[in-house]
């Protein structure tokens, strides 16, 4: 066989025919009927492959045949479908049912496009049971289909049509049909019609919730939106206990831009149903969306935490932090030595060169640099700021000495077992804070020695596709967030507390000016969200680390000012005074250092925000 024809289905569904024909001339029933399940996997819709099932009913007779293809677990998906091919001779409802479990399975298989479907005359079964069938369809399909997806399986929209004609006074199949026909609305005209007066059919016979729930999808993706919602809204009258619905009106006012009404919509369900998962989740993003205060996510977290979920995952915290800095990726680098970097392709970077930068920046940035760049000599104008080149209080961890302008690691490198283990968890983008940590525990087996040495020395990344420096603050946040998690400086202690760890990273806080500050501030911020006993503790340290930046940036440009104030914006209960601070500094982030966006409070003002230091 060439390497063509293993490319072609059809091909291989032949060569599995062949097999399966020598081995029913023999009389090798089971190697046969194997042959032509496999058959099936390749091409469901091949005419020989009907052929041949139909010679192993005329050789073992129908039980026997059935019998040929056993549904073991795990099952093979060309057994499962020869087996519903088989049944449906004599039972059309049990063969349909499993066609309907190969399509969930894989929907882009013609598995049910066969002429025995087709043929079906509707009348001779339940309708209620074709209800069901299309219900179990419409998950794998997609809401709506892709083209590929509604082509092959436009036979089950066959069938609805012509079950709808035999069955007119069933109002659960005419909903069903409904719900089925509307994901078929971007591939096929004139199918959305059919939904909405399949929909209004159903829900005048029995005006239930679940025909009202179809009708009024039909109603919306029609273009009908306050017509679906009143259907909905009377729905919830009838049954005001069916809080879900109030999820359902909520999301599509959201997506209306009517955030307001929303948001009361799922008030009212909330006072009907305080532990109702679904409102308490799309509020609190619904929320987050309106004024992107944090709280409200952090008021998830703990929902969650106190209420496991009961109906079914869900992805209202990933959607919020999608692609928000510190939420849900790590937050760029905003230094120099780092743009310039951006503006070397990589196939450059061997050449010689010099660049001159006119004040001292970060060492993991600088660190990056001279990595990528190993022919390049850099000049740094100025004299190092004393605030920069050493700790910024005193017990603050020493991760880099200075000499001069030079900075050089304070750790020995760490193993090569841990970098690579960091280098198997590191990505620089995760659905949330929370996922990041949980994500994050392999790395609390390595001693914490070793975990501060991948914060200074973090692999090289190997995304090529990723900006320069992403990778490795991702690696740095990863390290830290794997000292919440190390089972050394957890040894003893009661299980979620994490004291040790924040007092380890605290110091790091506190340490010489780096990226590694904003990885442990970080780290703090999902120690936080989970453990809301820190929290005052997290956000006295991460307050006052932002206002001596900001009180820094006065005199200097400080690089890691902007990704504090976004981490400010994250932590939980943070300082009103604060909070506001660190917004308008990100509102007029492309203003001129020389400007700050407000006065940096005096010292004396800090503890009318925060409590007297110890």
């Amino acid at each position: 066989m060439t390497d063509e024809q293993r490319d072609d289905p059809t091909a291989q569904a032949h060569g599995e025919l062949s097999l399966a024909r020598i081995a029913l001339a023999d009389g090798d029933l089971g190697h046969a009927a194997g042959h032509v399940a496999g058959a099936i996997a390749w091409a469901p819709r091949l005419p020989e492959v009907h052929e041949l099932l139909a010679a192993l009913v005329a050789r073992a007779g129908d039980e026997g045949a059935i019998a040929l293809f056993p549904v073991e677990q795990p099952a093979f998906i060309g057994s499962v479908v020869a087996r519903a091919h088989l049944q449906g001779r004599h039972d059309p409802m049990g063969g349909l049912r499993m066609l309907a479990q190969a399509t969930r399975f894989d929907p882009a298989q013609p598995w049910a496009d066969v002429t025995w479907v087709r043929a079906l005359e509707p009348r001779r079964l339940d309708p209620d049971e074709l209800a069901r069938l299309f219900v179990a369809v419409m998950p794998g399909l997609g809401d709506p289909a892709g083209e590929v997806v509604a082509r092959v399986n436009e036979v089950y929209l066959d069938l609805a049509r012509r079950a709808c004609a035999a069955h007119p006074g069933s109002a659960l199949l005419h909903g069903a049909a409904a719900g089925l026909a509307r994901r078929f609305t971007a591939q096929v005209p004139g199918v959305l019609a059919e939904a909405v007066r399949w929909g209004a059919h159903g829900h005048r016979l029995h005006p239930d919730k679940l025909t009202a729930v179809w009708y009024a999808y039909a109603l919306k993706a029609d273009g009908r939106l306050d017509q679906a919602l009143q259907v909905m809204r009377q729905a919830w009258q009838a049954q005001p206990d069916e809080v879900d619905l109030c999820a359902d009106m909520a999301n599509w006012l959201a997506e209306a831009g009517r955030l307001d009404e929303a948001l009361e919509l799922l008030d009212a369900a909330i006072r009907r149903a305080p532990e109702y998962d679904c409102a308490v989740h799309t509020a609190a993003r619904l929320r987050f969306q309106r004024d992107a205060d944090v709280r409200h996510l952090v008021g998830l977290v703990d929902f969650m935490r106190e209420h496991p979920v009961t109906s079914h995952e869900h992805s209202d915290l990933d959607g919020a932090c999608r692609g928000r800095p510190w939420l849900g990726t790590v937050n760029g680098p905003a230094e120099s030595v780092i743009n310039l970097l951006h503006q070397i392709p990589r196939a450059d970077r061997a050449m010689a060169g010099t660049a001159t930068v006119s004040a001292l920046e970060v060492p993991s940035a600088l660190r990056v640099v001279h990595r990528e760049l190993p022919g390049l000599d850099l000049t740094i104008e100025g004299d190092p700021p004393p605030d920069m080149v050493a700790p910024q209080r005193p017990g603050g961890r020493v991760l880099w000495t200075y000499a001069g302008l030079v900075a050089s690691p304070a750790v020995p490198l760490p193993s090569p077992r841990s970098l690579e283990l960091l280098q198997g968890v590191v990505w620089p983008f995760w659905p949330n804070p929370v996922a990041a940590y949980d994500h994050a525990l392999p790395l609390g087996q390595l001693p914490a020695a070793e975990l501060v040495a991948l914060l200074v020395h973090p692999p090289a990344g190997r995304d090529q596709q990723l900006p320069d420096g992403v990778w490795e603050r991702a690696a740095q946040a990863y390290s830290c967030l794997g000292l919440l998690h190390c089972d050394e400086l957890r040894a003893g202690a009661e299980p979620g507390d994490t004291a040790r760890p924040r007092e380890l990273l605290t110091s790091i806080v506190y340490g010489v000016e780096d990226w590694t500050t904003e990885a442990a501030v970080f780290a703090l911020v999902v120690a936080a969200w989970l453990d809301p006993a820190c929290r005052p503790e997290v956000r006295e340290t991460i307050g006052r680390r932002f206002l001596d930046a900001m009180q820094q940036s006065r005199a200097r440009v400080v690089t890691i000012r902007e990704s504090l104030a976004t981490l400010v914006l994250a932590t939980p209960d943070m300082v009103p005074e604060v909070t506001g601070l660190a917004r308008e500094l990100l509102s007029r982030a492309d203003e001129p250092d020389e400007t700050p966006p407000a006065a940096v409070p005096a010292p004396g003002r800090k503890r009318r925000w925060f409590g007297r230091r110890a």
